[in-house]
């Protein structure tokens, strides 16, 4: 049993991480978890010695601490093989049975020869589980707070979030809280994403640049380390940086959580508990997809809002990400949802009650309530800026990553793929203190790369090497004019696929389709004023040629891929979530 002890609290014990910025409580919890999931493998052990007993297996029978010692042995190494070094491997491969049988064999001869030595060293066990015990919260505990001073910096990504839709851009969803962000703030009405996909589009947010210069083109890439992230340079000027997200393609593992002092990407309903072996084994062999793939924003959420209160005395920079509007919109009952009819012919990996849907309004109604949903949540991270007195002095940002289409071109709740306006199009809301007129409206073009300059320029950080420009005098009502905007997205959805390109140019937009195995590289022009849904391609006619020449240029020499490595979790997540089939 004092084996159980040490094996749950010394795995706790090289886990934890300040970075995960759990309270005691939490933490014990965690603890806690960790110690029952292994006191169960060791009582389990102590059954089959028993049971081993009476059959006449007195090897195994004789010695049940050693079985004890074997089983947390095996388990521990065997997880870690399995889901760490052959990952991508079948289980038939004979280095995945192989290596475990090797593993199991070792395991069971260390233990049982060791049994009579482990019998006396229970309180060395104990000791150890003590130990453990104490450096788990000693390394789990959160960094302590900056207390330099500056404006504060809080950045909101609602995913999947088209503007037409919203209450500030005349939509119908109830909006209140980004209504009253936009009559104390500024908004963007042309704002444009690099990708309608969240990783790529994400990591412009957070480095000002384009996807033709971070390269990161499809979701499930390594980042690899990029000193240039805004983080880096708001921890580098004293700021305390934090982030909370809800979505698996912002998972740590592809190296989000680099310059954050916490980095908040557990989606379990109990923090930590899915970084613990045995539940990771569970979870992929149980849980849909092979993995934690979102949560609702309610947990990203309340993390954002503990974060703020423990650094209300200090300068501090919070990206809240909140997933909720990428499909399947779940705001809604999918029960009261109409079936009558032949069903909509949704993505594939939309789930199979919603496959039954047979009204497009009550899909469209229901992505409204996924926005009215983030909107209350983003109302509780306002409301708490207010009851500390910190609303005056942080610059808050809402904006996405891209939008969605709600059956434009005939593609049915869905993004990803193409490069029609739909995905593009994103919010821009802006409340700086003391910057701008309260309730403006700049019309010009700008981009999601513009936000690293701008947020730099109201802290008063030199500027950065982004590619993207300061919207501060647009804030100021010092006149903006048009920039083109460079996006990127994968024709196809492979590990490997053809990266298509365009560049928004008002009045004007080309996209380029690269070549794929069944149809050469083409073209499409469209006239944004004349032909908003971009439904009349106007390539090739005599009046558009030059315009066309001259826009192609801007796509020229990128991108140069990130061909992801994906593990098996990362594909099956990707794929429930719909970015691979």
């Amino acid at each position: 049993m004092a084996l159980g002890v040490l094996g749950g609290t010394a795995e706790v014990a090289l886990r934890a991480s300040p970075r995960f910025g759990l309270g005691f409580f939490e933490q014990l919890t965690w603890l806690t978890l960790g110690v029952a999931q292994n006191l169960a493998v060791v009582v389990g052990a102590l059954i089959v010695a028993r049971l081993a007993g009476r059959v006449g297996l007195r090897v195994l029978g004789d010695r049940p601490v050693g079985m004890a010692a074997a089983a947390l042995l095996a388990l521990h190494l065997g997880l870690w093989y399995r889901f760490e070094r052959v990952l991508n491997l079948y289980a038939r491969d004979p280095q995945v049975w192989g290596g475990l049988l090797l593993i199991a064999v070792g395991a069971a001869l260390v233990g049982l020869s060791l049994d009579r030595l482990l019998r006396r060293s229970a309180r060395f066990a104990i000791l150890g589980a003590a130990l453990a015990f104490w450096a788990a919260l000693i390394r789990g505990a959160p960094a302590e707070p900056a207390v330099g001073e500056g404006t504060n910096v809080l950045l909101v990504t609602w995913d999947t979030t088209r503007p037409d839709r919203l209450g500030p851009y005349g939509g119908p969803a109830a909006t209140p809280i980004l209504d009253r962000l936009a009559a104390e703030g500024v908004t963007f009405e042309q704002a444009v994403t690099t990708a309608p996909l969240t990783q790529p589009a994400h990591l412009s947010i957070l480095t000002g640049q384009p996807t033709t210069e971070t390269g990161v083109v499809v979701n499930g890439t390594q980042l690899g380390e990029r000193g240039a992230m805004i983080q880096h340079r708001m921890k580098a000027a004293g700021y305390t940086t934090g982030a909370a997200v809800s979505g698996f393609p912002l998972h740590s593992k592809y190296g989000w959580d680099q310059g954050f002092d916490l980095y908040d990407d557990d989606f379990g309903a109990i923090p930590g508990l899915h970084r613990l072996s045995l539940t990771h084994a569970s979870e992929q062999l149980l849980l849909p997809g092979n993995t934690l793939r979102e949560r609702e924003g309610a947990g990203a959420t309340r993390r954002a809002r503990q974060f703020i209160e423990r650094n209300a005395d200090g300068a501090w920079f919070f990206w809240l990400h909140l997933f909720d509007p990428h499909a399947p919109y779940e705001a809604l009952d999918v029960a009261d949802a109409p079936t009558d009819g032949p069903p909509l012919d949704l993505p594939g990996y939309w789930p199979p009650p919603h496959r039954r849907i047979t009204s497009a309004d009550w899909l469209i109604h229901a992505y409204d309530a996924e926005l009215a949903r983030v909107d209350g949540y983003t109302g509780q991270v306002i409301a708490t800026l207010e009851r500390l007195g910190l609303l005056e002095d942080t610059v808050v940002v809402v904006t996405a990553d891209h939008g969605e289409s709600l059956t434009e071109h005939g593609l049915l709740f869905d993004h990803g793929e193409d490069l029609y306006d739909p995905s593009l199009r994103v919010p821009l809301v802006v409340r700086a203190p003391g910057v701008g007129q309260s309730g403006a409206r700049v019309g010009c073009q700008v981009s999601v790369i513009d936000l690293v300059p701008t947020v730099e320029a109201l802290v008063g950080l030199p500027p950065a090497e982004a590619q993207g420009r300061s919207l501060v005098p647009a804030l100021r009502g010092e006149g903006c004019a048009d920039t083109p905007v460079v996006s990127t997205a994968p024709g196809e959805r492979t590990p490997d696929p053809p990266i298509d390109a365009s560049v928004r140019e008002p009045p004007y937009k080309l996209i380029q389709y690269a070549a794929r195995p069944d149809a050469p590289a083409r073209e499409a022009l469209f006239n944004l004023e004349d032909d908003p849904g971009e439904l009349r391609d106007i390539s090739g006619s005599p009046e558009a040629l030059g315009k066309q020449r001259a826009m192609k240029g801007a796509t020229e020499g990128a991108p140069e891929v990130q061909a992801p490595e994906l593990d098996e979790g990362s594909m099956d997540a990707l794929r429930v979530l719909g970015y691979i089939e």
